[in-house]
């Protein structure tokens, strides 16, 4: 394999590394909208676990929510 196919190949699996790191973290912060939503978590606990303030969460909570309209 040349040095340049090498790279290459290196750089698809940084990517797709990235982007399953992100769908992951997407997931966990639907999932703690879920709980929110539905009472079964605090807000605060949530933003908690999602290492975010109360307003970042509360903020892209917001967001998700308008979305779906």
């Amino acid at each position: 394999m040349s040095e340049e196919l090498e790279k290459e190949v290196l750089d698809m699996c940084n990517l797709s590394q990235g982007v399953r790191a992100e769908g992951r973290t997407e997931g966990k912060l639907l999932m703690l909208f879920d709980l929110v939503r539905d009472g079964s978590l605090t807000i605060e606990k949530a933003a908690e676990k999602a290492n975010m303030t109360v307003e970042q969460f509360k903020t892209a909570l917001e967001k998700i929510a308008l979305s779906a309209i």
